[in-house]
């Protein structure tokens, strides 16, 4: 290795590192599993729920779902566990009895989080009221929200219209035949036509009783005098007034009369277009208004017809949905799939993954060890370590080679003993699990058989780890690695440590490096480049 390239290595590691503090020096760290507690909400609904599912407060997450369970006080009812962060406080409300709701307090709503069917809950932490201590209960608890309860609200108005449209129906009904029966028959007519008899033959009686007066006067009276001449001219002008008066009348009569045949008309043409024959009703009427209910409830029989013959496909078991209904073995298969998809990506939803750089000088090799670690923690007690390491050193190993040889200035067999140095590229993968402050390791650890103890400390900010591996040395004991890795910073670590403690060559090195973890990671997508 050339003397300036340790140098070009530490300045390019400070640079990096320098880059890192100003994209990730703001970010925030993680929940604690130390810093929760658990409170309950009751839904009607707990589709989607799965346990490790979001719960969010502001579009932040503050917490996880526990395993929903049937509620032992109202089995129709699902109890969700919800394991909050301790610093977010949740309000209990006031009861108002009067709508019968606790008003003002936090709530818990059921919300679609992807197009995959995961739903996560989404909480407001209340106004009023008391805390909600650990192990109490959210009263407010929403299981439908969006286009779902849209849908529900619509269902349950078309119960009230339906009947309403019928009652309007029936009034039609009522008030058509009324009119039928009262002016759609001959007796109306007639009833009209009489009326109008009479007035006109009163009409003629006073006439002729006019014209019997006027010869009696003449042939009786007159002769008597001018007496009887004075009666007779009263009498001609009470006759002349009467007829005038009956002039009067007739004349009104007649007006009378020829209303009442316009609205026996207009009533006739109005009852005949409202007992039109369908087929020829005009827009409006009754007839027409008939025809498209009779139309309509047609294409509802025809409706219920074909309904009809659905369901009873649908009850021999026939057609994809048929089988799915009468099939249990395919119902049976359905559901165990959509099991097995649900756990996986409750799974998946639940690793967090955790990415860490660094970098080591080894002090007396004079050289820097580089580490990439790649951490996937399915559960808080249990993980997978996944390491790339590139190791100036490599690996060594011992084998001794014979050579015969000919030549009188060398010994006829030549034994000796070779040291081949291997690349220095080498893989890492641990199972871990985790117990209170331990952490017990093994696996494969720098492409060798290996196993580890780590001691977690001050809430995680101190690691010291021990490492035994690479068993396999010719004439060396195992390497044996002590390492103590300190956050000072958030994302930010500082290492130190002795590699090789068992050997001679062991070597003491330090070293710096900056981890995050997949909520980190979100915060970078804005600043990468699309496509």
């Amino acid at each position: 290795m050339k003397p300036r390239t340790p140098l070009l290595v530490g300045l390019l590691v400070i640079a990096a590192i320098a880059a890192f503090v100003f994209t990730f020096g703001s970010l925030e760290r993680g929940m604690s599993p130390d810093e929760s507690y658990t409170v309950f909400a009751r839904f009607d609904d707990a589709s989607g729920l799965a346990p490790g599912s979001r719960i969010t407060l502001a579009g932040i997450e503050v917490g996880q779902l526990g395993t929903p369970t049937l509620d032992p006080d109202d089995p129709t009812r699902a109890r969700v566990p919800l394991v909050l962060n301790r610093k977010v406080e949740l309000r209990q409300g006031i009861w108002d009895a009067a709508q019968k709701t606790w008003r003002n307090g936090a709530t818990a709503v059921r919300r679609q989080s992807s197009l995959i069917g995961d739903y996560e809950v989404t909480i407001t932490p209340g106004l009023e009221g008391e805390t909600i201590a650990a192990d109490g209960e959210v009263k407010n608890a929403i299981s439908d929200s969006g286009i779902s309860a849209v849908i529900s609200k619509v269902e349950s108005s078309s119960a009230s219209i339906f009947p309403k449209l019928d009652r309007i129906t029936d009034d039609i009904s009522k008030v058509t035949a009324s009119l039928r029966e009262s002016l759609g028959n001959e007796s109306g007519t007639a009833a009209l036509g009489k009326i109008r008899d009479d007035v006109a033959k009163t009409t003629e009686n006073v006439a002729a009783l006019t014209t019997e007066l006027r010869t009696f006067l003449k042939d009786s009276v007159y002769p008597r005098g001018d007496n009887v001449e004075r009666i007779l001219s009263s009498l001609e002008k009470a006759s002349g007034d009467l007829a005038t008066a009956t002039a009067a009348t007739t004349g009104r009569l007649d007006r009378i009369l020829a209303r009442f045949e316009t609205m026996s008309g207009a009533l006739e043409t109005f009852i005949a277009d409202q007992t039109a024959d369908p087929a020829n009703a005009k827009p409006g009427t009754v007839p027409e208004l008939l025809g498209d209910l009779d139309e309509k409830v047609a294409t509802f029989g025809d409706s219920l017809e074909n309904l009809k013959g659905v369901t009873g496909a649908l009850n021999r078991g026939e057609g994809t949905l048929g089988r799915l209904l009468k099939d249990d073995k395919l119902v049976t298969d359905i559901e165990r799939v959509v099991t097995d998809v649900s756990d996986l990506t409750a799974t998946i939803g639940r690793t967090r993954i955790g990415l860490q750089f660094r970098a080591d000088y080894l002090a007396d090799a004079g050289s820097f060890k580089s580490i990439v670690d790649f951490r996937f923690q399915t559960t808080p007690d249990k993980f997978y370590l996944l390491q790339i390491v590139d190791d100036p050193l490599g690996r060594s190993r011992r084998f001794t080679r014979t050579t015969v040889s000919n030549d009188p200035s060398q010994p006829a067999i030549l034994t000796e003993e070779v040291v081949r140095e291997d690349s220095g590229f080498k893989v890492s993968a641990q199972f871990a699990k985790r117990w209170h402050h331990l952490t017990f390791r093994y696996g494969i650890l720098e492409s060798t058989g290996g196993l580890g103890v780590d001691l977690t400390l001050f809430d995680d900010t101190l690691w010291l780890q021990t490492d035994l591996f690479d068993f396999g040395r010719d004439d060396l004991n195992p390497r044996l690695r002590f390492l103590a890795q300190w956050e000072f910073l958030p994302h930010f670590v500082l290492t130190g440590g002795l590699d090789d403690t068992l050997n001679a060559a062991r070597d003491w090195f330090i070293g710096l490096g900056v981890r995050f973890d997949d909520s980190d990671l979100k915060g970078l997508l804005p600043f990468l480049p699309s496509p």
